[in-house]
């Protein structure tokens, strides 16, 4: 992960760049939250060309909130959603995406990669089984393609500190007084700072970033999005 952070001496809010391999992010305090991570999908469709290919569990794939943070529609028909709603589908959906991820992929967003395998539907061991198989697939999209993979935990835990072994970084993000921070290894990243002396916070913290990134959404050309199933 380059550090853009500390804006760089620039004027415009950054946020951490994702580069090849698994990025975990890590949301202190309420891993359901899903600003974090729907600005770190648009920022890198923002700066970047080509798709993003989501395997989406636990409802983060919200439409609405991610309209309301990309200052550019054509952005969001850049991410194609699949969706799954038990341990077996979304593995099923995980295996699969080999067949999905191409040239002109340039993210793979797994969010609560955890959440299904932690499923009493499961048979004893199989649910950690299914878990183990569906990382070691994510890892090895991000090596054999060269594309970041972002994946998200539903519980800091036992259960998920393989996905936790597995990243090549964790970025965390904290929730503090003065807004949203992001922590990674060679990144931090605090508030956007106004020239009054105030502070840029939540979704106005997240816009103020995406905003700074209109310009490249304004000459990307866009597919056509495709949500549900592959």
């Amino acid at each position: 992960m380059h550090p853009r952070g500390q804006n760089g001496g620039r004027a415009d809010p950054e946020l951490p760049e994702l580069e090849t391999g698994v990025r975990l992010l890590d949301v202190d305090g309420d891993e359901r939250a899903t600003g974090p991570l729907h600005s770190l999908v648009l920022d890198h469709l923002l700066m970047n060309d080509g798709n993003a290919v989501w395997v989406d569990a636990a409802g983060h794939a919200v439409s609405q909130s991610l309209a309301s943070l990309a200052p550019s529609g054509r952005t969001l028909d850049r991410i194609r959603v699949a969706r799954g709603f038990t341990a077996y589908q979304h593995y099923s959906l995980v295996r699969r995406l080999p067949e999905q991820v191409d040239e002109d992929t340039s993210l793979v967003v797994c969010p609560a990669f955890d959440h299904f395998y932690r499923d009493t539907e499961t048979y004893a061991d199989e649910g950690d089984e299914l878990f183990l198989r569906a990382l070691a697939t994510v890892a090895s999209v991000a090596d054999e393609y060269d594309v970041p993979v972002l994946v998200t935990r539903s519980k800091q835990d036992s259960f998920s500190d393989p996905l936790a072994a597995a990243a090549t970084e964790t970025i965390r993000c904290e929730q503090t007084k003065f807004g949203p921070r992001f922590v990674g290894d060679e990144f931090e990243t605090l508030v956007y700072p106004m020239e009054d002396g105030t502070v840029q916070t939540t979704l106005s913290f997240w816009r103020c970033v995406l905003e700074a990134r209109v310009s490249a959404a304004e000459t990307t050309t866009t597919p056509e999005v495709a949500h549900g199933a592959y």
